[in-house]
């Protein structure tokens, strides 16, 4: 009788200090969350790491890595995430693990977890358009914008209007080289009144791949007005206009390029070349001399050397 009332006190102290433990535990969750809400995350890490000392959780592990990202100390956020199973891992976590390899410059590893968010969350639009820029901008031999293409297009069927999404399928469009649909879609971001520098130079460009010259200054011409310290602007605007023979506008704009661009050697070659054409069309030998020897300056080109010797000899 003894021994059994014994037992029974026992597992009483257990279980009240279990108790006492556990109402520890979560008022040390509620003090970190309420941290959180304050953007205090140095105490609220605190907190949290205390309360996993008492009992550690997913999501417990999840809060102190949160932590981690919003402090900027990317590699213990990581390290903690990785080892929760993908399918455990909270939108935000996963986010945050995708986000945190684009902040450590770690483009490949970044986009293997795009991949694995866009999987289990195919409606992230947000996620969806970085990873498909993502897939863009990382593509050194220009075989994976089809990809992107594909990402976008299967997203574009359930929601069209999306801009973020649309702005990164135009992009993909445009990189794949199909120039008409990049245009619509182009176009759509217009008219939902989406007038960045990016959306209206890469309309111009598109009317300027698709020989519509005049509608390529247009549009390189309102990208300009909004970015006018913009080289790739500038410089696009200039080339278009020499080629439509604007030769004034053409050495006015290819000018301002060439001070925005340099030390670049081959886009400054580019330029004084094309600069030096539209000073010939326009009557000024000297100055075209001038341009070209510029451009020879910076590299070799047998074209222009071609180009100063014949109006050398025609003076």
């Amino acid at each position: 009788m003894v021994r059994k009332t014994l037992i029974a006190i026992i597992m009483l102290l257990v279980s009240n200090a279990g108790f006492a433990l556990n109402n520890n535990r979560n008022e040390l969750i509620g003090k970190g969350d309420s941290c959180v809400t304050e953007n205090d995350y140095f105490h609220a890490l605190d907190y949290f790491q205390k309360a996993q000392k008492i009992r550690d959780t997913k999501d417990l592990q999840m809060k102190i890595a949160d932590c981690y990202y919003c402090r900027y100390q990317l590699k213990e956020c990581i390290t903690i995430l990785e080892k929760i199973k993908e399918d455990s891992l909270s939108h935000d976590a996963f986010k945050e693990l995708y986000y945190a390899y684009g902040a450590m410059e770690n483009p490949s590893t970044q986009e293997i977890y795009g991949y694995a968010l866009i999987r289990r969350f195919p409606m992230d639009s947000k996620i969806l358009a970085s990873l498909m820029h993502l897939i863009i901008d990382n593509d050194k031999y220009g075989t994976r914008q089809i990809l992107a293409v594909e990402f976008g297009e299967k997203y574009y069927k359930k929601d069209s209007d999306n801009v973020e999404v649309n702005r990164a399928l135009a992009q993909a469009y445009f990189f794949s080289q199909k120039y008409d649909k990049s245009l619509n879609i182009y176009h759509k971001l217009l008219q939902e009144k989406d007038t960045t520098f990016s959306g209206l130079y890469y309309t111009g460009l598109c009317y300027e791949y698709l020989h519509n010259l005049d509608s390529a200054k247009v549009y390189l011409q309102k990208a300009v007005n909004i970015s006018p310290k913009s080289p790739v602007g500038m410089y696009r605007l200039g080339m278009v206009e020499s080629m439509l023979h604007l030769n004034t506008e053409a050495i006015s704009h290819l000018e301002a390029a060439a001070q925005l661009y340099q030390p670049n050697p081959t886009l400054m070659r580019l330029i004084y070349k094309n600069l030096g054409q539209s000073e010939a069309e326009s009557g000024n030998k000297a100055k075209a001399i001038d341009a070209w020897k510029k451009a020879l300056a910076y590299e070799p080109d047998d074209d222009i050397t071609s180009k100063i010797k014949q109006i050398s000899g025609s003076k």
